[in-house]
C-alpha cells in the first residue's frame, strides 16, 4: 500500500513555475492574492500530508548543516516523533544537509526522506529536534519511501507541491494519481525557466510513458484563474 499522490501545482499559462517571473493578471491583482486562491484549492483536496522537493524546502530552511563526522548511517532507519500533527510535511533531501530551525513547517511536523549518505550527527540533529526521518539505501527509491510513509506514519494522501524536479521524479516513478493544475493568468515566456515537470534524465528517456490523463473537472476561479483536475491512468 502507498498513499494517493496529487500533484498540486500553480503555473503560468506556459507551464512555468517561478512566480516572480510571471506577468500581472489583467485586473492587476497582486500575485499574493492569487496564491490565496491556490491555497484554498489545496485545502479542498483534503490530503493528510503535503510534500516539497529539496529546492523548495530550502526557501523555508536556507541554512546548510555542516557535519563533524564522516560516519554514515545504514538503510532502514525510521524515526517517528512521539507526537505528530494531524497533517504532515514531507521533504526529500538527497544531500542530507538541510539545517532545520524548527520541527514544523506552517504548523505541520516535518518528515525527511534521506539516503545512506546521511551522517550520524545529521541524524542525531533531526532526532534532537523531533523531526521524523526515513533512511533508504538510495534516496531515489521513491516507491519504498511512499510505502513506509503509509505503513509507519499512517499517511493516506499527499499533496505534492513541487518543485519541478521532485514532480518529474514522482512522474517517472509512476507515483502520481492525480494532477491538480492551477493556471495563473500570466506568462513567463523564457525557454529555460523551470516547468511543472523537470525530470533529470537522458534525452531518450520518456518519464511519462505508459501514463495518460483523464480530465475530471475544470473550473474558472477568481481573477481569471483556471483549475484543471486530471486523473492518471496506467496504460
Amino acid at each position: 500500500m502507498r498513499p494517493k499522490v496529487i500533484c498540486h501545482i500553480m503555473s503560468s499559462v506556459d507551464g512555468r513555475i517561478l512566480p516572480g517571473r510571471w506577468t500581472l493578471p489583467f485586473d492587476a491583482t497582486p500575485a499574493g492574492e492569487l496564491f490565496k486562491e491556490y491555497s484554498e484549492i489545496g485545502r479542498l483536496l483534503e490530503t493528510d500530508a503535503w510534500m516539497f522537493g529539496k529546492a523548495t524546502t530550502r526557501e523555508s530552511f536556507p541554512y546548510k548543516f555542516m557535519p563533524k563526522s564522516e560516519q554514515t548511517v545504514l538503510p532502514g532507519l525510521v524515526f517517528i516523533p512521539s507526537s505528530l500533527s494531524q497533517r504532515l510535511f514531507i521533504t526529500i533531501d538527497p544531500d542530507a544537509d538541510i539545517f532545520y530551525t524548527s520541527d514544523k513547517l506552517r504548523g505541520d511536523n516535518i518528515i525527511v526522506v534521506l539516503g545512506t549518505n546521511a551522517t550520524t550527527d545529521y541524524i542525531e540533529m533531526l532526532r534532537e529536534k523531533g523531526i521524523g526521518y526515513i533512511v533508504l539505501e538510495d534516496v531515489k527509491e521513491l516507491c519504498k519511501a511512499m510505502e513506509i510513509l503509509a505503513e509507519q506514519f499512517g499517511v493516506r494522501s499527499i499533496s505534492l507541491q513541487g518543485g519541478g524536479i521532485i514532480d518529474g521524479a514522482m512522474l517517472a516513478a509512476g507515483l502520481l494519481d492525480e494532477l491538480s493544475l492551477v493556471i495563473y493568468p500570466g506568462i513567463d515566456g523564457l525557454t529555460t525557466s523551470p516547468s511543472i515537470f523537470e525530470y533529470l534524465g537522458a534525452d531518450d528517456e520518456r518519464p511519462a510513458d505508459g501514463q495518460a490523463l483523464e480530465l475530471l473537472s475544470s473550473e474558472t476561479r477568481n481573477h481569471g484563474i483556471m483549475w484543471l483536475r486530471y486523473k492518471f491512468h496506467r496504460l
